[in-house]
């Protein structure tokens, strides 16, 4: 009997460790590619930094910048984020809180060698060749750091004048100059990247929000691929960004979607007479992602939460996501979506549900008829 109960205490002992060893595995990653440190891999689920909201008084307050007192939130949430063991962080200048992201970095007791930063330049700052050095920067500066993990190009144009106050150095990326020309301005702006890489200041360079005609440039020109393109991806806008995404992979770059669940915490608690943005999908889609009938189905099939379905597939369709929150409980559940498996007909229907085209809705990520 003695041999038998300490078998058996043996095999809990070992059941435990391995549920421990789990807990704290390393998450999924996808390896770069191109434009990236060899060796150097994405984790597939990181935490999105940037936010529409402005009023940090809400009770689930989408509030992520400073100048609107929304400092202390970033720092919160990244710290929970960091300690609950994400790893990702994504960011950027025009998110304007790099400086609590830094804070929440050193709160945590995260080394900043087990980190993964992404930060991105331009968009509501002037791109073009030293405009995107300098920028660079100014993002080492805020965010503490020597370097980044992972460097984007915001946007494919040049940010206006009127946020910052501020005009690019490029003539080729300066909007009130004739000699504005935004091809030209991508291509002196992605110099400037593959600089900043080769100096080692970033292990890995990227696009945000390029289409194909825009990744073409690059070829084109004969220069270094990027190793990610980050653009809008969910169960309502998919179907228009495949093709995107094929032509990515068939030339080694990864595609990374951002707002993967929609922008939920855009519509949350948001009083009548609140004047924060806010969103919610029109019909035919449900108001929220997470209302769609086909998530809510496969929800209760795998005994899952509707956030989890979602991540879940975009895993399995080869895209790293970005989903933003503020509830340490909502970031667990984002990073706890491995371990399980849709069936191919599951994935068609996600891939299936109505589409967020611009005759629908206003909303900036809407997708134009002819995409």
């Amino acid at each position: 009997h003695s041999f038998s109960l300490d078998a058996t205490m043996s095999a809990r002992l070992v059941l435990v460790l391995v549920l421990v060893a789990a807990a704290h595995a390393a998450m999924p990653a996808f390896p770069l590619k191109n434009a990236a440190t060899a060796g150097l891999s994405y984790p597939a689920v990181g935490l999105g930094t940037g936010g529409y909201g402005l009023n940090p008084n809400l009770k689930y307050p989408e509030c992520w910048i400073e100048e609107q007192g929304c400092g202390p939130i970033v720092q919160k949430a990244v710290t929970a984020w960091l300690r609950a063991g994400g790893r990702r962080l994504d960011c950027a200048n025009s998110y304007y809180n790099g400086v609590w992201v830094s804070k929440a970095i050193a709160a945590s007791g995260v080394p900043r060698s087990e980190i993964f930063i992404l930060s991105k330049i331009g968009k509501t700052f002037p791109m073009g060749f030293q405009d995107t050095l300098d920028q660079f920067e100014l993002i080492k500066a805020h965010l503490n750091t020597s370097y980044v993990d992972a460097l984007l190009i915001h946007w494919p144009t040049s940010g206006p004048s009127s946020i910052n106050g501020t005009e690019s150095q490029d003539p080729a990326c300066n909007t009130q100059l004739s000699s504005y020309n935004p091809k030209q301005c991508r291509i002196n702006t992605w110099k400037a990247m593959t600089q900043i890489f080769h100096s080692g200041g970033a292990k890995a360079i990227g696009v945000s929000n390029y289409n194909i005609t825009h990744i073409q440039e690059i070829i084109d020109a004969g220069m270094l691929l990027p190793a990610i393109n980050q653009c809008p991806f969910n169960i309502f806008h998919s179907n228009a960004q495949f093709a995107l995404k094929k032509f990515g992979e068939d030339h080694g770059i990864l595609f990374n979607g951002y707002s993967p669940l929609g922008v939920p915490d855009l519509t949350a608690d948001v009083p009548a007479n609140d004047t924060q943005v806010h969103h919610i999908f029109p019909p035919p889609m449900t108001a929220t992602t997470f209302e769609d009938p086909v998530v809510q189905e496969l929800a209760a099939k795998y005994n899952r939460t509707a956030a989890q379905i979602q991540l879940n597939w975009q895993y399995a369709l080869g895209i790293a996501s970005n989903p933003r929150s503020i509830d340490v409980s909502h970031m667990q559940e984002n990073m706890n979506i491995f371990d399980f498996t849709l069936t191919d007909v599951e994935m068609l229907r996600l891939s299936s549900r109505p589409q967020d085209y611009c005759f629908l809705d206003n909303w900036y990520t809407c997708i134009p008829a002819d995409a």
